[in-house]
């Protein structure tokens, strides 16, 4: 079975998958968290100092704990996505997508020709030679799924051109630089921000598609509000946060049973 068989499995049952981010570059952390069993691990590096050397570590852990690696590169560019769809990825996340030109160059970014303008080269893709190329050709290279984010006004405003273009697999809900694009960065509740956000959804579901939101809060509250609101995959936490929390948990322990030692 491949890794992404069971998330997409869940999907095609209209069950909702829970993701989580990862930041840092230690690829210990990314293991530690894909084994704690979450649907699939969204790798960032716009917002990150994880370079491809880094990626390759990040996503021999995914594999090591049989979790989908979804990896964010910095910007729209062939460039950029070619040398980590040869590392093997389940999808490929590209932000700041505000037509239907800009999705469709992301989806070609993925393809090889005559579909797309992937140029030729996998290697860890294709387990160094193990697997058939001819299947990763044919089949495998084509089920890499494509994540087109919608963060700015123009995407909002091109929302079904940018739903309906063949290959865009999954549409990805920016909340933060969405809010931020009608003046309300961070202000989730607002309700021209809610407004916006369920018609982006709407929108997704109309073409078609399925829809991620990509959020660091991790309340049961911020939940429920992604699940009512229809979101198919939801992103939420990451290692940073983890860690934080995680370390704050444990003083506020230590420093309570200090007091109650003292007393």
């Amino acid at each position: 079975m491949a890794i992404i068989d069971r998330l997409m499995e869940k999907l095609e049952n209209r069950q909702r998958a829970i993701g989580s981010h990862i930041t840092c570059n230690d690829p210990q952390q990314t293991e530690i968290i894909g084994d704690i069993g979450f649907d699939y691990l969204w790798i960032d590096t716009e917002h990150s100092a994880i370079g491809n050397y880094t990626l390759l570590q990040h996503l021999i852990a995914t594999r090591a704990a049989s979790v989908p690696a979804f990896v964010r590169i910095p910007w729209n560019d062939p460039v950029l996505a070619k040398p980590v769809l040869e590392m093997g990825v389940q999808g490929l996340i590209f932000p700041m997508i505000e037509t239907a030109a800009d999705a469709e160059r992301a989806v070609k970014s993925c393809l090889y020709p005559p579909e797309g303008i992937r140029g030729f080269g996998p290697r860890r893709a294709v387990r160094y030679g193990l697997d058939s190329l001819d299947d990763y050709i044919k089949v495998e290279s084509k089920q890499i799924l494509k994540l087109i984010q919608i963060e700015t006004r123009a995407a909002v405003d091109n929302i079904d051109a940018i739903a309906r273009i063949p290959g865009v697999d999954i549409l990805v809900l920016g909340p933060m630089d969405l809010s931020a694009a009608y003046g309300k960065l961070g202000k989730i509740h607002d309700p021209e921000v809610q407004q916006i956000y369920r018609q982006v959804v709407r929108k997704t579901h109309e073409a078609g598609k399925r829809i991620l939101v990509s959020h660091g809060n991790t309340t049961p509250e911020y939940i429920a509000m992604w699940v009512e609101m229809g979101m198919d995959l939801i992103t939420i936490g990451g290692d940073i946060g983890f860690i934080v929390q995680g370390a704050k948990n444990t003083l506020t322990n230590a420093r309570e049973a200090l007091a109650n030692a003292a007393k």
